[in-house]
C-alpha cells in the first residue's frame, strides 16, 4: 500500500549589513523563516535580477547580539561563548524579536534560501534597494550586480576587433575592484565585441547591459562546486545568433535537467508551434563599419521553380539602405529592396530574428547567414511557459530536457531563457520562458 508523503516548505532569509571585506558575508544577521510571499525574477538577458520579499507583520526573526549589547525588549533565549583567532573570547546572546519600522534598510545584504523538508539551496543573494513598512513589510531587492551599479568604468577605446575577455580581463580592466571575476568557461569563448568606448560617467552596469543591444548577454553564474562563493560575470549570445543553439557558459557538456510532466509540471501553458515555411521571416540584423545597425528580411520566394534557370529560392524584402558614407569607405553593397519606400507587411508572418555574430560585414554577407539560418531554423518549436514545482531551483540560462510521454511532440532540450521563482502561502513554483528548442 502506497503511503502518501507531505513535503513541508522552508525557507531561509538572512538580511545585515554589507561586509566591506568579503561581499558575500553578512554582518549582524538577522534570520527569518517565515515569509508571506518571495519573487524572484532572473533571466540571461538582464545583467540585474530583482526580489521581491513580503512579510506579514508580527513576523519574529533571531539575531545575534555580541558582547555587552543592551537587551532591552528582547528575549535572550541562548548565551553562548566563541573562541577567537586572536584568543579573545566574546559572548554572544541569541534573541528573538517581531519585525518593526526599523529591523531593515537599504543597502543591506541579503541572501534567501528556499527547499522541502530542511533541504535548502541557495537562490538569491543580492542588496535591499527599496522598503516600504505600511500594511505589510515589502523588500524590493537587486541581485549581487547591484554593486556594479556603484562602480564607475574606467574611460578608454578599444578598437573593431576587441573581445569580450579583453575587455573583462587585465588588458582593460573593466572588473578591476569589483570584486567580480570572469566565468571560467566564459573565457573559452572568442567573442567579438567589436568597439568599445567608454568616454562619459557611465557605470560597470551600463557598459555591460548596453552589450545586450549587441545580442551580447552578461548575468551572474555561480560556480556549480563553489555555490556559495562570489557569483562571476558570464556571457553567452541567443539561439538568433547561433545556428544549432546558444553559446553558454557550460552548454557544451552540460547533461540537462530532466523534467517529466507526469511529475516536475505544476501548470503548463505551453503551445506547440507548426509554422508553415512559406509564411516564415528571418530578418537579420548586423552591426555595420559605421557602428550603425542595419537589416534585412528573408522569406521563400513564391515563384521559385527548381527546374527554372535562374530562379531564386528565396527573396529579399524590407531591407534598411547601407549609407552613402559606409559604401563610399568600404565598398559594402547594399541589399536589394533597400531602396523601396513601401514595406512588404509581415502580420500575418512569423517573423524569427537573426543577429549576426560577425562585424562589419556587408549586406551579400548579411543576406547568406540569413538564409543559412532560416534554412536550419526549427519550425516546431513551441509557445509559452511552463511551470515547475520547486523540486529543482533552477537558474536561467541551464539546458532542459522535456519528456511527455502523452504528447511527445514538445519533447527535446530547451534553454531556459527566463525563471521567476515564487514561494509563499501558494507554494513553491518556478515559471520557465523556453522559447526555443535546440535539440530533439
Amino acid at each position: 500500500m502506497a503511503v502518501n508523503t507531505l513535503n513541508v516548505l522552508c525557507c531561509r532569509i538572512t538580511i545585515g549589513d554589507a561586509d566591506p571585506a568579503n561581499p558575500m558575508a553578512i554582518q549582524n544577521p538577522v534570520v527569518l523563516t517565515e515569509v508571506q510571499e518571495i519573487e524572484i525574477v532572473e533571466t540571461y538577458k538582464k545583467l540585474i535580477g530583482t526580489a521581491k520579499v513580503i512579510f506579514p507583520k508580527g513576523t519574529v526573526y533571531q539575531s545575534t547580539i555580541i558582547g555587552n549589547a543592551t537587551l532591552e525588549g528582547k528575549d535572550a533565549s541562548r548565551i553562548t561563548t566563541e573562541v577567537m583567532e586572536d584568543g579573545i573570547i566574546i559572548e554572544k546572546k541569541s534573541t528573538q524579536a517581531a519585525v518593526g519600522k526599523d529591523t531593515f534598510k537599504t543597502g543591506q545584504r541579503i541572501n534567501i534560501k528556499l527547499g522541502y523538508d530542511g533541504v535548502l539551496k541557495n537562490m538569491f543573494d543580492g542588496y535591499v534597494t527599496a522598503y516600504n513598512s505600511d500594511n505589510l513589510f515589502e523588500l524590493q531587492c537587486e541581485n549581487m550586480a547591484y554593486r556594479l551599479k556603484l562602480k564607475q568604468a574606467p574611460k578608454f577605446e578599444t578598437p573593431l576587433s576587441t573581445k569580450v575577455n579583453d575587455v573583462l580581463g587585465e588588458k582593460y580592466d573593466l572588473l578591476k575592484d569589483t570584486g567580480f571575476e570572469i566565468h571560467t568557461e566564459t573565457k573559452r569563448f572568442d567573442i567579438n565585441i567589436g568597439k568599445v568606448k567608454i568616454t562619459d560617467n557611465f557605470t560597470v552596469a551600463d557598459v555591460l547591459s548596453d552589450w545586450s543591444k549587441y545580442k551580447v548577454y552578461c548575468f551572474l553564474k555561480y560556480d556549480e562546486n563553489s555555490p556559495d562563493a562570489m557569483p562571476r560575470i558570464a556571457v553567452g549570445r541567443p539561439y538568433s545568433s547561433s545556428k544549432a543553439q546558444p553559446s553558454f557558459p557550460g552548454s557544451d557538456d552540460t547533461i540537462p535537467y530532466k523534467i517529466y510532466f507526469n511529475y516536475h509540471v505544476a501548470e503548463s501553458n505551453l503551445k506547440v508551434l507548426k509554422v508553415d515555411p512559406k509564411f516564415l521571416t528571418v530578418t537579420g540584423k548586423a552591426l555595420g563599419a559605421d557602428e550603425k545597425f542595419f537589416e534585412v528580411t528573408v522569406r521563400l520566394n513564391p515563384d521559385y521553380d527548381v527546374n527554372k534557370a535562374g530562379s531564386k529560392e528565396f527573396q529579399t524584402i524590407n531591407a534598411t539602405q547601407i549609407s552613402r558614407k559606409t559604401h563610399k569607405l568600404t565598398g559594402n553593397t547594399t541589399a536589394a529592396g533597400a531602396g523601396t519606400k513601401t514595406k512588404v507587411d509581415l502580420s500575418t508572418y512569423t517573423v524569427v530574428p537573426y543577429m549576426s555574430p560577425n562585424m562589419r560585414i556587408d549586406s551579400d554577407k548579411l543576406v547568406e547567414e540569413t538564409i543559412e539560418y532560416f534554412k536550419s531554423y526549427n519550425l516546431n518549436g513551441i509557445t509559452g511557459a511552463l511551470t515547475l514545482f520547486g523540486d529543482f531551483g533552477l537558474p536561467s540560462a541551464v539546458q532542459i530536457e522535456l519528456i511527455d510521454d502523452r504528447n511527445p511532440t514538445k519533447n527535446g532540450v530547451y534553454i531556459v531563457e527566463e525563471v521567476k521563482t515564487t514561494f509563499g502561502t501558494k507554494g513553491y513554483r518556478q515559471v520557465l520562458k523556453i522559447p526555443y528548442k535546440v535539440k530533439k
